[in-house]
């Protein structure tokens, strides 16, 4: 219901016929009844109150200032109004009914100081309302509403010794101007409006009043520089500042920065939690000071603020050549981080341009190192390469600029222009010419007008000791700067190893970290430097354990113009750790042998890589890598096919070697070819390698495995030796070569063929190691007189395991089976007394140390041949004729079967006669003869039987087939007493075809039975005794044929019982 004071005639009605009894809260209470909106013939009712209602704003208990709690003043006393639905509408209803023009600004509910109630009610204006008053409804609500309105004008107090003294000067809210007061205003009005306390007094300075309030109020500084806690000091008392929300919390930020001189707000967050001596503030953002925003004590628990202003932003660039160039580094709340990934160009220019160091450069080469430290990573970047620092991370959000990253990422780093690049010109280290080279590509020298502590500066930067002298050059422009120390730089192993600096003032060289090292540019210049050919790229792992020079230098600047690695910038190490020098690998550092203790020019691949000798992985196996080996070896070329790898002493058993070598024909060395792609692998069959000119001496003549005329064999051919300047040192040389202990003793004989093969070498042993070292070319060759030499060792004896057949032993060691030749094999068998063999085999076993044979093939005796002992993973069995057992898949005859190596096998093809004959003379079958089973005999056919012309038993005529398929079928034997089988199949088939006869004659018998019974039925059914034209006789003829069948029946089946009976006779059997 509208209540008009003054009213006009309304236009419709709601109710009539009112009749309150004065208790009810509202009219909406009386008895009523309900009218019609467009008719009322009576006239409607108007009310006048005897008290009145006053609308006003209570800023801190002072009023008519157009700002404060809203509140209603009536006779029984005031009325607040809720918070509750107050909106912007409802405070220009307000502003504009006192007067005040339209709202300005509504703070947070309790920021100003309310007067107690009687009770609180909603504003729920219809909108035709003359006054706000009539909008009132009864609410319970805990909350006053409040409203700055823009006639609002409010004092402050500047250029004071605190807070709370100063100018006066007073602020309007629409204007945003100050006009100084000199009126006499109230002191208590004042100060009572600033929160400064009831009381003040004037004092007048200069000609101008000064205001000082009874309380003192003072914005603390921060514990650290331009971050930390806010706090207030009143009277001495400090007040923690509550935190809002953000935008409010964001605006304290811009006035707390601001008033302590720390720049623009970066960051505002929430802090400790506060349970006392705590404030409530609440500001627009342009105030000159906190306290001249809205400020009350907070009763409840906050938690406080923390502010981070812009001036606590600091960046600059750490570990770099210079100031201008390094790892970024921001100091973010006091500390200095770290920035990782997410860095643009645009922050990188501001970074350099904050730092005095023009714009960022390009670059991609690695010269810094990442530090063990936790990272910032920033939400923000710079808008603008022009931007300044603190602009690029203001806050618009709850999310700070910077945060601690989770994950360690790529630090980022900067080289600006303006760094400058030193280097003495030539190729005289810490001497010469200056050259200043910027990262704009700008080069100039140092001039003579410069004054000599920049000379001086140089030395330092250059690690060059102190200055010598600063005198002009020859064009009297330019300074010529000498210093007192001297640089240089080396692998410590000559063309490889760790990179060493080495000065003159420094009693040990120091090493470069490897994290900044350049494969490609560095290496390059350091192994140019040397002398040793190129870097190895991708080359392994080979770091020195417990270098012998610590790592003191992180990086390595090198000037476009600079070719000698001395003269380039190496950046000493500071606040970081690095312990892995930097280590380069030249070409001309690989050196490459093949190793065999008998042969020249042939052996096993090894390359001196990083200092060690490596073995090279069989996978190389390329011709141009032979070839290169061979003629770095001046051992001609490599030599093609297969065959001669047979003689090598190697098992090919899983070691670690060298992989991915690849050269171009024509490569005559290995330090020429491509090692890129160089690796070590864990485990690879090694590369075995024979060249052209690969040469052995031996003794090979049935004198003795020790003793005997010693030949040359070469390209195929043996070659006498000459005795000519042989003496004691050769003679032990040579026995300690063939293997044979010490020496004895030598003689000579003389030779007198003119189409004998001599020698072409000369051997001196003095000084040397080893007999290939001993070959002396600068003496010539003659005499036609043969060396032959005694050696006094007696190799043991080799056996087989079972007899003639078995697994190959030496003193209970086993023999490796790789690269054993069938014509040792032989020699073998007949030293053993057993024959010729028929056949060696390798078997599979674990990894174990085995005797290793290298034979040419001319050896009459094992232990003429190289011989070692080494790992291997196939030991070694042979099998020699007289181990041959025969027997058959029948008495005396049936399939022929071997046995020489511990089973049974069948032999191949048919044999002759004579042959037959004499296995049979070996069966003796008429004996008791074991049969074969043939389900344990060995499929595959491996042998067949062929005698030769002469021969002495049938044991020599067995051979192992060349072919691995026989096509000519099993063997068969008959000797004498051989009775062949029946077939089992075949008597199974006569049984049933009798089986089926019989069947068939009892069916046959049951029919005619049959047919009789007919007659006789028909014959007696007959009543009428009537002849039926039955032939009687017929049965008679019936009979009389049934006898005879029957008797044949009695014959065949006493014939059927007869073969069955043998048939289970012979199955028996």
């Amino acid at each position: 219901m509208t209540v008009y004071k003054h009213p006009p005639p309304p236009q419709k009605y709601l109710m009539e016929h009112v009749n309150c009894t004065s208790k009810e809260e509202s009219i909406w209470k009386c008895p009523i009844v309900e009218a019609d909106e467009t008719a009322c013939t009576n006239d409607f009712v108007a009310v006048e109150c005897s008290g009145t209602v006053k609308l006003s704003l209570n800023l801190n208990e002072q009023y008519n200032k157009c700002a404060g709690v809203v509140e209603f003043s009536t006779p029984d006393g005031i009325i607040g109004v809720c918070n509750d639905k107050w909106d912007k509408i409802k405070a220009n209803k307000i502003c504009q009914e006192l007067g005040c023009g339209d709202h300005f600004y509504i703070p947070k509910p309790g920021i100003f100081k309310e007067q107690q109630s009687k009770q609180n009610v909603l504003l729920n204006c219809v909108g035709n309302e003359k006054f706000s008053w009539q909008c009132m409804e009864r609410s319970d609500c805990k909350e006053r509403a409040s409203v700055i309105c823009t006639n609002h004008e409010r004092f402050r107090l500047q250029n004071g010794s605190h807070l709370c003294s100063g100018l006066v000067e007073k602020y309007s809210v629409t204007k945003s101007s100050e006009v100084l007061q000199q009126t006499n205003v109230m002191p208590e009005d004042i100060c009572s409006q600033l929160n400064c306390g009831s009381d003040g007094n004037f004092t007048n300075h200069n000609g101008t009043n000064i205001l000082t309030c009874s309380d003192t109020v003072k914005l603390r500084n921060f514990t650290k520089k331009c971050f930390g806690a806010v706090s207030i000091d009143v009277n001495g008392t400090n007040y923690r500042v509550c935190y809002s929300d953000l935008t409010l919390s964001l605006r304290m930020g811009v006035v707390v920065c601001q008033e302590l001189g720390c720049g623009k707000v970066l960051h505002v967050q929430q802090n400790q939690f506060l349970t006392d001596r705590k404030i409530n503030v609440e500001c627009q953002g342009d105030e000159k000071s906190l306290w001249h925003c809205l400020v009350k004590n907070e009763t409840k628990q906050c938690m406080g603020t923390k502010v981070i202003c812009s001036d606590s932003l600091d960046v600059h660039l750490s570990d770099g050549l210079g100031r201008c160039s390094g790892r970024v580094e921001v100091q973010w709340e006091g500390s200095w981080w770290p920035i990782g990934s997410g860095w643009t160009t645009e922050n990188s220019d501001v970074v350099c341009q904050h730092l005095n160091c023009g714009t960022s450069a390009n670059t991609t080469t690695k010269h810094f190192i990442p530090v063990n430290q936790q990272q910032l990573k920033s939400s923000k970047n710079c808008k603008s390469s022009s931007a300044k620092l603190h602009e690029c991370f203001v806050e618009t959000s709850t999310e700070p600029p910077f945060k601690p990253s989770s994950q360690k990422e790529q630090d980022t780093n900067i080289i600006c222009k303006k760094e400058e690049l030193l280097s003495f010109e030539g190729d005289l280290p810490c001497q010469g010419r200056v050259r200043i080279e910027s990262f704009d590509g700008e080069t100039r020298w140092l001039l003579m007008g410069e004054n000599n502590t920049k000379a001086s500066n140089i030395c330092h930067v250059m690690q060059c000791g102190s200055l010598k002298s600063f005198v002009p050059a020859q064009n009297m422009t330019h300074a010529n700067v000498t210093c007192s120390g001297s640089v240089s730089v080396k692998l410590s192993e000559g063309c490889w190893g760790t990179v060493e600096v080495c000065r003159k003032e420094k009693p040990n060289c120091e090493a470069i970290c490897n994290y900044t090292w350049s494969t490609n540019e560095d290496s390059n210049m350091i192994c140019g430097n040397l002398g040793c050919g190129k870097p190895i790229p991708g080359q392994l792992t080979h770091q020195i354990n417990n270098p012998s020079v610590p790592v003191s230098y992180y990086s390595v600047y090198c000037s476009k113009n600079v070719k000698n690695m001395s003269m380039c910038n190496f950046i000493p190490k500071k606040n970081f750790i690095c312990n892995i020098p930097a280590q380069v690998i030249c070409t001309d550092s690989i050196k490459v042998r093949l190793e065999d203790p008998r042969d020249k020019c042939a052996g096993k691949v090894s390359l001196l890589y990083a200092g060690q000798w490596i073995p090279v992985c069989q996978d190389n196996n390329n011709e141009a890598l032979k070839t290169a080996i061979c003629r770095q070896l001046n051992c001609g070329d490599s030599l093609q096919g297969n065959d001669h790898l047979r003689l090598t002493l190697y098992d090919e058993s899983q070691i670690p070697g060298l992989s991915g070598i690849k050269c171009q024909d024509q490569v005559n060395s290995v330090s020429k070819c491509d090692l890129r792609n160089v690796s070590l692998k864990n485990k690879c069959t090694f590369m075995y390698l024979k060249c052209t000119d690969w040469e052995r001496l031996l003794l090979y003549k049935k004198e003795g495995e020790c003793s005997g005329p010693v030949y040359g064999f070469r390209n195929g051919k043996t070659q006498l030796v000459r005795e000519q300047k042989w003496g004691l040192k050769e003679g032990q040389k040579l026995c300690e070569y063939l293997q044979c202990g010490n020496y004895t003793s030598h003689s000579t004989r003389d030779i007198h063929d003119n189409t004998t093969e001599w020698w072409n070498k000369t051997y001196n042993c003095s000084g040397t190691e080893n007999m290939l070292e001993c070959e002396s070319r600068d003496q010539p060759v003659q005499g036609q007189r043969q060396l032959s030499i005694q050696c006094d060792r007696k190799p043991p004896a080799i056996t087989l395991s079972n007899n003639c057949t078995g697994k190959v032993l030496i003193n209970k060691e086993h023999v490796s089976a790789s690269q054993w030749l069938d014509k040792m094999s032989d020699n073998l068998c007949n030293n053993l007394g057993c024959g010729n063999a028929i056949q060696h085999w390798s078997v599979k076993t674990d990894t174990k140390k085995c005797w290793h044979f290298s034979c040419t093939g001319l050896e009459t005796s094992v232990w003429q041949c190289g011989s070692k002992k080494d790992n291997c993973e196939n030991i070694l069995s042979v099998a020699c004729k007289n181990s041959v057992k025969f027997s058959s898949t029948e008495k005396c005859g049936g399939k022929l079967g071997i046995k020489y190596k511990g089973q049974w096998e069948y032999v191949c093809g048919k044999l002759t006669d004579t042959d037959a004959g004499k296995v049979c003379n070996v069966l003796q079958c008429k004996d008791n003869q074991e049969l074969l089973n043939e389900q344990e005999i060995v499929k595959e056919i491996k042998v067949n039987i062929k005698c030769p012309e002469s021969h002495q038993n049938i044991f020599q005529c067995v051979n192992l087939l060349k072919n691995p398929e026989c096509s000519l079928g099993y063997a068969d034997i008959k000797c004498e007493g051989y009775s062949p089988k029946v077939g089992i199949s075949s008597v199974r088939l006569v049984l049933g075809l009798l089986g089926g006869m019989l069947g068939l004659l009892i069916l046959f018998l049951m029919i005619r039975n049959r047919k009789r019974l007919l007659l006789a039925l028909s014959h007696y059914r007959n009543k009428n005794g009537k002849d039926m034209n039955t032939d009687m006789n017929e049965m008679d003829k019936m009979d009389a044929e049934n006898r005879g069948i029957q008797y044949h029946f009695i014959i065949i089946t006493l014939n059927i019982v007869n073969i069955e009976t043998q048939a289970n006779a012979f199955l028996n059997c």
